[in-house]
């Protein structure tokens, strides 16, 4: 991989893990329940997510990015956009528009 790509790669990584930390950030409960089983992962997200985030701006990120990593955090920022920051929401089996299974 160029030096060029591996930058461009380190970047977006970067972007993305701390779009998906600021999403978790931003989340409010509004009269959900608390759990604390989901409350402990999605603060182990958000420090995970934000860690990385940082490392990339700050240059501590040592060594390539690999693409199927970048791919990962891609998903996990869509998924959590998807649910509106709401951990939880990650592990509702998905509703069918039409009410069907």
């Amino acid at each position: 991989m160029t030096d060029a790509t591996n930058a461009l790669l380190l970047l977006l990584n970067g972007l993305v893990t701390g779009a998906s930390c600021l999403r978790l950030l931003c989340y409010r409960r509004l009269g959900a329940t608390f759990c604390r089983g989901k409350s402990l992962l999605a603060y182990a997200l958000i420090v995970t997510t934000g860690t990385v985030s940082l490392r990339c701006f700050f240059g501590l990120y040592h060594g390539e990015v690999d693409f199927a990593e970048f791919a990962i955090n891609v998903v996990l920022a869509v998924a959590i956009f998807r649910v509106r920051g709401n951990v939880a929401g990650l592990f509702r089996p998905a509703r069918h528009p039409n009410g069907g299974p």
